[in-house]
């Protein structure tokens, strides 16, 4: 049974969900006018497929985060590269922009999650305490890298219908699911609601809501290119609904799926290796 989702950390892609605590946001907001679905697949192949595009079993991305808040006097740019092993539940990223955390690195060996410091050149597992922590200043936290729930297998999955190109779908036609976990998974959201391109099956809109149906944030996808055979977002925007003026913007900048990658890549020493 897989494990691996294509939630906001696919950092691990990535990004790849991923959270907040719940307080602020809106109610629920109406969805678009949607046409019945046909029964040409079911919701459970439209959710296999749509986590098949976004995952592989080892996966290569550089990307450049960007985070904007009121706090900041202009916007936050973080450069990085990610490697991640699916079947061992195990990634490694390192930082190279901005200059002041060059050679962070963050190595996750399920369940932990460690971080080397450049500055005083010293490797720290991250305690729980810290998990809902901020992850490089930005909307995502730590606990987006290192979480295992399934948006497989961790929920039951409702389609509600078919957007026949909306706003939220970018004007694709697309499939509108909703994702209701279980009743004892590890997962944080009382429902998420997704739309996955009809024709591409990759990933368009999500929606996250707290167990009282408040919507906390929203993550949209777009520039969506052709990889290795998969449609895959370049571009990801995650705005929390309960942080006004927060946004933090997502350009992967190069993406390779199936790799071999060294088993040096996952462990303490290459974090160590800092800014080499």
């Amino acid at each position: 049974m897989r494990t691996s989702s294509w939630r906001a950390s696919t950092f691990a892609l990535l990004l790849g969900g991923a959270l907040f605590a719940a307080g602020g946001g809106a109610h629920a907001a109406a969805l678009p006018a949607l046409e019945p679905a046909s029964e040409d697949l079911s919701v459970e192949d439209i959710v296999d497929r749509a986590e098949d595009t976004m995952r592989g079993d080892r996966t290569y991305c550089q990307c450049e985060m960007t985070v904007s808040s009121p706090r900041l006097a202009r916007p936050r740019t973080v450069r990085f590269e990610s490697w991640s092993d699916g079947p061992e539940k195990r990634s490694f990223i390192r930082i190279h922009e901005p200059a002041k955390d060059a050679g962070t690195g963050f190595l996750k060996l399920h369940p932990n999650l460690w971080m080397y410091v450049p500055r005083v050149e010293r490797t720290v597992r991250v305690p729980p305490s810290m998990m809902l922590q901020s992850w490089m200043g930005s909307d995502f936290t730590n606990d987006d890298l290192v979480r295992e729930s399934s948006e497989v297998d961790d929920y039951d999955h409702v389609l509600l219908g078919i957007d026949p190109g909306s706003d939220r779908s970018g004007g694709r036609r697309s499939y509108v699911i909703e994702y209701r976990p279980h009743e004892n998974a590890p997962v944080v959201w009382g429902k998420i609601v997704a739309w996955v391109d009809a024709e591409r099956f990759s990933p368009l809109h999500q929606e996250f809501y707290d167990e009282d149906d408040v919507k906390i944030r929203e993550l949209d996808f777009s520039d969506v290119r052709k990889v290795d055979g998969r449609w895959v977002p370049h571009l990801w925007t995650l705005t929390p609904l309960d942080k006004q003026g927060h946004r933090t913007v997502v350009r992967v900048d190069e993406m390779r799926y199936d790799l071999e990658i060294d088993e040096s890549v996952f462990t303490t020493r290459n974090l160590k290796r800092g800014r080499q």
